[in-house]
């Protein structure tokens, strides 16, 4: 069993007190009774011996292994040494004690102690290690929660690359033959925000300020493709120095946006809206709705649920997401984060 520093300040300054007490007892007494206050330590003593004894040894490797019977018989084999530890001790103080004569009231107290000592000690090295197996049950359970956390997480951003370079991708294949010259400048933003996602973002928070350039750095390289039938707007407040959010949080929603709401026949709009409002950051993202009988779905929707998915893990019911058409035969999603308390973090193992 293993037991930090913390257990032993602690246990030493139980250990101190009880030692004490038949001193303070005693504190008003115009003499001290040595061998009232003998027999107070040598219960004191047995007290720590059977708690100990239990606490360290006979819990883990006799009770918690099912060996009751050998349990009870340690339990008992500590009752008869400390009776014969104590009637020694005492004989060596008081060697002129009277052993036979009638028990009063503390004579009586002391024959039944050994027996009351010897199952609170029990007792309380029950309850202690009870406690302490609960702690370490609940501490193995949060770092499991954790690794689990870590491994959610990590995956949701990996799915999430993969699937944002397919798209980026599949717009510079539309450019080659198009506007040679436009996939080459497409290929070298492309190169720029690779770099942000390989090193860039690989904490557990980044820069709002970063996040904000990458998907404008993203915009102006979908805006290769588009004619002027797309109206793309960004209205982005002015943020702060110092907020962070986590890495890529925002680009899914604007990726979903170009997507599947922008038409090259025909009017199309994406509207963005950014604001920190309430220690909240608000970002907002319209676009029209375009259906195409052509158009590939088979990766429709995976950014979106992966951020829901992220959102949940690192805030809980905190932060907020919303996604689906409007009245205005519109499609919306709005995101709430909030900045007034951290994301989850992971815990490192020590």
């Amino acid at each position: 069993m293993r037991i930090n520093s913390n257990e032993i300040y602690l246990h030493t300054i139980i250990c101190v007190v009880l030692i004490i007490i038949p001193l303070m007892l005693q504190i008003e007494s115009s003499a001290l009774n040595i061998h009232i206050m003998s027999r107070f330590w040598l219960m004191v003593f047995g007290l720590l011996l059977t708690f100990y004894s239990n606490y360290l040894y006979a819990i883990d490797h006799l009770l918690y292994k099912k060996r009751y019977i050998a349990f009870v018989i340690f339990n008992l084999v500590l009752l008869v040494l400390n009776d014969v530890i104590e009637t020694n001790v005492v004989d060596l103080i008081n060697p002129e004690r009277p052993h036979h004569r009638r028990p009063g009231v503390i004579q009586t107290f002391f024959v039944y102690y050994r027996l009351i000592f010897t199952a609170l000690g029990v007792g309380a090295s029950l309850a202690v290690r009870y406690y302490k197996k609960l702690l370490d049950s609940e501490k193995e359970r949060k770092q499991l929660e954790n690794e689990k956390l870590t491994s959610e997480i990590s995956l949701l951003k990996y799915q999430m690359q993969p699937h944002f370079f397919f798209n980026t991708l599949n717009n510079i294949y539309a450019l080659i033959a198009k506007s040679p010259n436009d996939a080459q400048k497409a290929v070298h933003s492309l190169s720029k925000m690779m770099r942000y996602i390989l090193y860039e973002n690989t904490s557990e928070t980044i820069s709002l300020t970063k996040e904000i350039e990458f998907i404008d750095n993203y915009s102006k390289l979908m805006h290769l493709r588009l004619n002027d039938k797309v109206k793309v707007t960004f209205d982005i407040a002015e943020c702060e120095d110092g907020i962070k959010i986590p890495p890529l949080l925002l680009i899914p929603l604007v990726e979903n946006a170009f997507k599947h709401g922008v038409s090259y026949n025909d009017e199309s709009f994406i509207e963005c809206r950014l604001k920190i409002e309430d220690d909240n950051l608000i970002f907002n993202v319209e676009n029209s709705i375009i259906t195409s009988e052509t158009e590939d779905r088979s990766h429709s929707g995976i950014g979106l649920q992966n951020l829901k998915k992220r959102l949940e893990i690192l805030y809980g019911e905190a932060a907020s997401f919303t996604a689906g058409k409007t009245d205005r035969n519109t499609f919306e999603t709005h995101m709430i984060v909030p900045l007034y308390i951290q994301p989850k973090q992971i815990e490192k193992n020590e």
